[in-house]
């Protein structure tokens, strides 16, 4: 027997397939309640709770549940701030919830204002990161906590990758840089007290209950077979948009980008803009 017909034969064999049936066993992924488990902690019913970029509120209707703390969310787009006061109104918690519309980088309160800053998935689509960072520590009471889940490129991710995500109308690439974001952290007197790779755990986590990368493979075979079409229709701007957005979670599960939660707490004498 040949080395090639031998090798054949090895990945043919019981060896290739243990593995498989090892692949097919889950790791038990930790999903997103370990982020939420991470803010109730530091919560009591006396604190204020602020959610950047809140969207739909769901998060900060479950840390507010909780906890009984108070909260606000902010969020630059009318269509979710009008989302966000619906379900407030529909969880009864119209009293101590308050929905603003208004950007991360310009906060609409004092000084000291919140106790902990609840940031997940904002950190990627802001531009000006660090005005919008300096800012969230400002609101901080002395000691305040920032609890922040975001997105990092790896070194998996090659440069093609790299600039199909560029055209995202949405992601500032910058932003997917660690050393950038972390040492806008510091720069804001915000000290890191807590940093948690989730790797590819959260997809896992998803995949095994939802199947949302499957689905989003099967929205790009789709996008891309109905690609004259669709830029006929929508423009190539949001084409591209599409096409990058639909290998955000796929290049997660790949390990291409890397999920990682902070908890960074206000250092004392941390200046306020």
């Amino acid at each position: 027997m040949d080395d090639h017909l031998r090798a054949v034969s090895r990945v043919y064999g019981p060896e290739t397939w243990d593995v498989y049936d090892l692949l097919d066993r889950s790791l038990n992924p930790s999903g997103p309640e370990v982020m939420l488990a991470l803010a109730t902690e530091r919560l009591t019913p006396q604190s204020v709770v602020l959610d950047v970029g809140c969207r739909d509120a769901s998060h900060l209707i479950q840390l507010v549940r909780a906890t009984g703390a108070s909260g606000v969310g902010i969020d630059p787009l009318e269509r979710f701030v009008e989302r966000a006061r619906q379900a407030v109104a529909e969880a009864s918690l119209d009293a101590r919830i308050q929905i603003v519309q208004g950007v991360m980088q310009d906060i609409p309160w004092p000084d000291g204002s919140f106790d902990l800053v609840w940031c997940r998935d904002v950190i990627e689509v802001v531009e000006a990161l660090e005005p919008a960072i300096a800012e969230t520590a400002r609101v901080l009471q002395p000691r305040g906590d920032l609890v922040v889940f975001t997105v990092f490129a790896t070194d998996r991710l090659d440069p093609n990758e790299a600039a199909l995500l560029a055209q995202s109308l949405a992601v500032v690439p910058a932003n997917l840089v660690e050393e950038k974001v972390e040492a806008a952290f510091n720069r804001a007197g915000l000290a890191v007290v807590r940093k948690e790779v989730v790797g590819t755990e959260w997809r896992e986590y998803a995949e095994e209950r939802t199947q949302p990368v499957s689905r989003d493979l099967l929205r790009l075979a789709r996008l891309r077979r109905q690609r004259d079409r669709i830029i006929q229709n929508s423009g190539e701007e949001i084409y591209g948009h599409i096409e990058s957005n639909l290998h955000w979670l796929v290049y997660q599960f790949l390990g291409k980008l890397l999920p990682t939660i902070y908890l960074l707490r206000k250092q004392p004498g941390a200046a306020s803009r």
